[in-house]
């Protein structure tokens, strides 16, 4: 494998600041994001706060359903005695979702690995798969192959009712017919059968969305002893009980400060990742796998449409006695993240690391540092058969990204096309045009009235004429097609649908490709946190 890095492309105005001058940020986190700020968290933080007994436990329990390697029991020790933790998390997409779920994982275990011999303290890797989401749309497809183009596979649920990922199951029968269609979609290769027979009998064991990405993860990285939690584990949430309590307590003051926050951002033209609201509550109810977003209003947690409400009391009562009744939100989720592990840093996606920045108060509020946010790494994946198409054009893969491709692409479609072709079509449609009008102009002397019926002739005219048009060109470049696909095929591996790679493909896509075994294999390339974009030679 040959290693290339390169500016971020399609990166926005905040993550271009955050990646080339986070020093300039300083009013939206506590620490730039190097080796230095790494230093000093490890160095002022009291890691001795966090029940790490009960943590480990309920890590434990969890993965027990997925087998614990022997680098994570490792990993758990170490986590239960003066361990710290790089964690990283992503919704449980299905097929482990895209790609970038994938280089999160890779982003939190190379960096713990290169801290542990940085800082000579054990650093451990830990996923947090956000369990709690219920937005099933954004994690129930991948992207396949379709005529040439990438099309959204999306699983046909039966039920329309959006509950959490932890409680949305998957119908084995729906599921199997699903995973079919996509593998249909492949092309077969010496793994193919191999890796659809691994795939489908997690299915006799997982049923729920997060159930089988956790399946997946752990086996795609258990050799690394990544540490895995569902943060809608019930056992899990008894852990965050006394937190929820603390949140609620403080849940006015929290609101005021992120809106503040968030606001300061507006004003530096940031603009407004999170949204909030002066009277959000910051968390939400769940009832029956359903959740519930709860607002403020005259001194009781609200949800309006669905007729919830609770005065403090209650809520405090069903954080004490009920934790598993309540989830976080985007706000509270990090903090609830720092109170629950002993966090050296936090890997996230450009998205993330924009709202992070709108909680710097909102730690403060807790009395904590928000840890150093590390940007995670970003991996585009280039092929032997796209090097080549690469290398035939003298194209660079940034040639893919600024649309230089696209530019050369279409400048080779207009040299082969006959100019005459569009120009006598157009004459002929001015002739009409010209004659028509000629003839409603007569009729008008004669005070014979059809000019409905004229302009439906000649917008009849005019359909069959661009229908003429149309198969033409469906003609011409049918003869072009070969040449165009090799255009195409390269925009299609290096910017699907206009995006970077890691953000449409999914991982099944590549390990078909090389092999189950390539996970391992970008596991072992010298990634730098850097900043910079790697682009990855196989």
């Amino acid at each position: 494998m040959r290693l290339e890095q390169y500016t971020q492309p399609f990166a926005s105005s905040f993550y271009k600041k955050y990646l080339g001058d986070a020093a300039s940020l300083s009013s939206f986190f506590h620490y730039d994001w190097n080796q230095k700020a790494l230093n000093h968290r490890i160095n002022e933080t009291n890691f001795s706060k966090h029940k790490r007994t009960e943590l480990v436990e309920n890590v434990t329990n969890y993965m027990n359903q997925f087998g614990i390697s022997e680098t994570a029991h490792k990993h758990l020790n170490e986590l239960e005695d003066n361990g710290v933790v790089i964690i990283g998390g992503q919704q449980a997409g299905l097929l482990t979702g895209p790609m970038y779920s994938i280089h999160k994982a890779i982003s939190v275990i190379v960096l713990a690995k290169q801290q542990r011999e940085i800082l000579g303290v054990p650093v451990i890797p830990v996923f947090w798969i956000a369990g709690e989401d219920h937005d099933i749309d954004e994690i129930n497809h991948v992207y396949i192959e379709r005529g040439r183009k990438l099309q959204k596979a999306t699983y046909p649920s039966a039920t329309k009712v959006k509950k959490i990922a932890s409680a949305s199951v998957l119908e084995k029968d729906l599921m199997e017919s699903y995973l079919e269609e996509v593998f249909k979609s492949l092309p077969e290769t010496l793994y193919t059968k191999k890796i659809y027979e691994k795939v489908t009998n997690l299915l006799r064991d997982y049923h729920t969305y997060s159930d089988f990405f956790a399946a997946l993860m752990n086996i795609l990285f258990e050799e690394e002893g990544l540490l895995l939690i569902d943060a809608a584990y019930t056992p899990f949430r008894k852990l965050e009980s006394e937190y929820f309590q603390v949140m609620i307590k403080n849940s006015a003051e929290l609101a005021r400060l992120v809106f503040e926050k968030e606001a300061e951002y507006v004003g530096n033209g940031y603009g407004t990742p999170i949204q909030a609201k002066e009277a959000a509550a910051n968390l939400f109810f769940v009832e029956d796998g359903e959740r519930f977003l709860l607002e403020r209003q005259d001194h009781l947690f609200v949800h309006e449409a669905q007729g919830i409400s609770f005065t403090e009391e209650e809520m405090l009562e069903i954080a004490k006695n009920h934790p598993e009744k309540l989830s976080n939100n985007v706000v509270t989720r990090p903090l609830m993240q720092e109170m629950v592990f002993p966090v050296l840093s936090f890997i996230g996606g450009p998205g993330e690391i924009a709202y992070w920045g709108t909680l710097k108060s909102a730690f403060e509020l807790f009395n904590m540092k928000m840890p150093v946010i590390m940007p995670r790494l970003s991996i585009t994946v280039v092929n032997a058969k796209t090097q080549s198409l690469l290398d035939k054009f003298s194209f660079s893969v940034e040639d893919v990204w600024d649309g230089t491709v696209d530019a050369v692409k279409l400048q080779y479609i207009n040299e082969h096309r006959n100019e005459n072709i569009p120009e006598l079509l157009k004459s002929i449609k001015n002739d009409l045009v010209l004659k028509y009008e000629e003839l409603s102009n007569l009729l008008h002397t004669e005070d014979i009235k059809l000019d409905p019926l004229i302009n439906k002739n000649l917008n009849n005219h005019e359909k069959q004429l661009k229908f003429i048009e149309h198969a033409i060109e469906d003609i011409f470049l049918g003869k072009l097609d070969a040449s165009i696909n090799r255009y195409d095929r390269i925009m299609l591996e290096l910017a699907p649908n206009g995006s970077l790679q890691e953000r449409i493909y999914s991982p099944l896509q590549l390990c078909n490709e090389v092999g189950p075994s390539f996970i391992q294999e970008l596991l072992q390339v010298p990634y730098e946190f850097n900043g910079k974009h790697h682009v990855v030679f196989i």
